[in-house]
């Protein structure tokens, strides 16, 4: 789907920091006309009006919602969320709602009610269920490829940006989360928690949680205090393994061929056998995927949905599936 054919909607931006600029840049690749924005903090507001001169400025946030929109885009810190999306679909607004959607379920859910109500689109963002990598992954899994799957370990570490109003299990383990249950499609049962606040109390900057989905093992590590930015997945299936790694330039995705059938010493030639510790890899397999940005791909389906009146795939439900599972796994830390 080309995002091109929605560049006539009137969209309305609130929020204009760096997810919100991300977007921005987007839309003005595929020279959307008509964009409105607004932020509370004057200077951000300032500063996307001078990099972004397409633009069109509000310089209140009711000002923005009173404009003719056919949706608007909220990319606000996520304690905003919540008063901000009622204010918006009470305004019979379509609406876009960076995750995590809120900091509390019943108040997504409240918000799901009203945008039944006022029968609008409500739609949670969860970019990697459009990454074109994510969505290749699950048909490997759907075609069994890789046998039936044992295992998987997320990590999702960077340094910063660290937030004032969540922890790294909403900001950063939420995407994983989501991934998690796209790929598996069932309700998992949290094994452990372990959660480290070093900056602020109970705002954890470190999280590793393990999930039990019936027959796959699946742990989740999310630090926003590491100096290396790690995007990694690996999937352990009783026949293949398969590495998702996108910070990887060429071969994000790569498939191993072998499990759990390590060769006999003797298969080895007299050059491997150094004190550097070699790894015996097995054959790999990289296919070859015609990537499109996910977050124009998440855009437009958001677009599509207003147009066609259809459920997203990450609607507002599916947002709360997430909130509820992460509440869950926080009730589990001591």
């Amino acid at each position: 789907m080309n995002i091109k054919q929605f560049k006539k909607l009137n969209i309305g931006i609130c929020g204009c920091g760096y997810w919100a600029s991300n977007i921005i840049k987007s839309l003005e690749e595929e020279n959307f006309e008509s964009v409105y924005v607004y932020d509370f903090d004057k200077k951000k507001l300032n500063n996307i009006k001078s990099k972004f001169s397409f633009l069109k400025v509000c310089r209140t946030f009711n000002d923005l919602i009173s404009k003719e929109l056919d949706c608007v885009l909220l990319v606000t810190p996520t304690s905003t969320h919540f008063s901000l999306g009622k204010k918006i679909l009470n305004k019979n607004l379509n609406l876009f709602i960076e995750k995590p959607s809120t900091l509390k379920s019943k108040d997504l859910s409240e918000l799901i009610k009203l945008s039944k109500k006022k029968k609008t689109i409500l739609m949670s963002g969860y970019i990697y269920i459009y990454n074109t990598y994510i969505q290749h992954i699950k048909k490997i899994l759907l075609s069994k490829k890789l046998g039936n799957i044992k295992y998987m370990y997320f990590e999702r570490s960077n340094l910063g940006p660290i937030r004032n109003d969540t922890s790294c299990l909403y900001d950063l383990a939420s995407h994983d989360v989501s991934t998690a249950l796209y790929l598996l499609k069932k309700k998992p049962k949290i094994s452990y928690v372990k959660t480290f606040d070093f900056l602020k109390k109970n705002l954890f900057d470190i999280s590793s949680v393990g999930l039990d989905f019936k027959n796959t093992k699946v742990e989740i590590r999310s630090s926003w205090l590491n100096p290396e930015k790690i995007r990694k997945i690996i999937i352990i299936g009783d026949k293949k393994m398969l590495q998702f790694d996108e910070m990887d330039p060429d071969k994000k995705i790569k498939i191993y061929n072998k499990y759990a059938s390590y060769p006999d010493i003797k298969s080895f030639k007299k050059n491997f056998f150094t004190p550097k510790a070699n790894i015996y890899l097995g054959k790999t397999y990289s296919p070859k995927i015609n990537f499109v940005s996910p977050m124009k791909q998440e855009l437009s389906h958001f677009f599509n949905c207003i147009k066609k009146k259809k459920r997203p795939v990450t609607s507002g439900d599916y947002g709360l599936k997430v909130l509820k599972l992460l509440e869950e796994i926080e009730k589990k830390i001591n």
